[in-house]
């Protein structure tokens, strides 16, 4: 049972509804990467087509396709900040999809760390390992093995009663045992994902930001170099337009919002 539950949640996507601005955003994007080779040219039809995308984000029409041509037109448009906000609120909603996860991890090594100073170990992120990067096979593919596992214990059960076998008992359900450790092991590690995307988080955007100790700039500074356009943090509050955030390396402090984009 609980394989066929987890299978069903993560199968489920809203799918895309073929609108005019969807079109839209495609026939822009397509037209910027046309005209990459004069940046100027080319950047306000990616944020054309990063305008459409979110618009569709926004109303609910998410897709990771949607979510990655979104990044991505904000990467090209020259926003690395909002390409990284965009490729984690694509994997906030589909934490397992790998394009997504080499979107972010490209886009995360653009960001300008200085050479020197510890800026760099303390704001770079580092996500947290899961089993699933060792055996590299889909979540959602996983899941269907363990439903077929499942089905098939519960077959050769059926079979074993009506034969009056016990080997053949014990081999079903070693089957359906078997299903249901792979189901609730890959249930607590989805569940384990999607808590680590959702936490309220914010990316530095612009011409980078200064981390305070209080929320004001009459505060002195935590770090003494400003965070670069990319800089991931958590929120941990807000205050009079100041967000209090924290650094992946645990450093604590006030950033202006209107330095910021916010996952959401």
């Amino acid at each position: 049972m609980i394989p066929l539950v987890l299978a069903t949640a993560l199968t489920g996507a809203s799918p895309t509804n073929g609108s005019d601005l969807l079109t839209e955003a495609d026939f822009a994007y397509r037209a910027g990467f046309e005209a990459r080779a004069d940046a100027a040219k080319a950047r306000p039809h990616f944020l054309r087509a990063a305008e459409s995308y979110e618009v569709q984000w926004d109303v609910g029409n998410r897709t990771p396709a949607i979510a990655r041509s979104m990044a991505q037109s904000q990467y090209f448009a020259g926003d690395l900040g909002r390409c990284i906000r965009d490729y984690r609120r694509g994997l906030r909603a589909f934490p397992h999809d790998p394009d997504l996860r080499r979107g972010l991890a490209f886009a995360r090594d653009q960001v300008a760390y200085p050479h020197v100073g510890e800026l760099a170990a303390i704001a770079r992120p580092a996500d947290p390992t899961s089993p699933l990067d060792r055996v590299r096979i889909p979540l959602v593919r996983l899941a269907w093995v363990a439903v077929v596992l499942s089905a098939i214990g519960w077959f050769v059960l059926a079979r074993a009663w009506f034969a009056a076998r016990g080997g053949l008992a014990l081999f079903g359900g070693a089957l359906v045992l078997s299903a249901t450790a792979l189901g609730s092991g890959l249930w607590w590690e989805d569940s384990r994902q999607r808590a680590r995307w959702a936490e309220p988080a914010a990316v530095v955007v612009g011409a980078g930001a200064e981390l305070r100790t209080g929320n004001s700039d009459e505060y002195p500074k935590r770090l003494d170099e400003r965070l670069p356009a990319g800089v991931e943090m958590k929120i941990l509050g807000e205050r009079g337009g100041w967000l209090h955030v924290e650094l992946a390396g645990g450093a604590v402090g006030w950033v202006r919002q209107d330095r910021v984009a916010q996952v959401n």
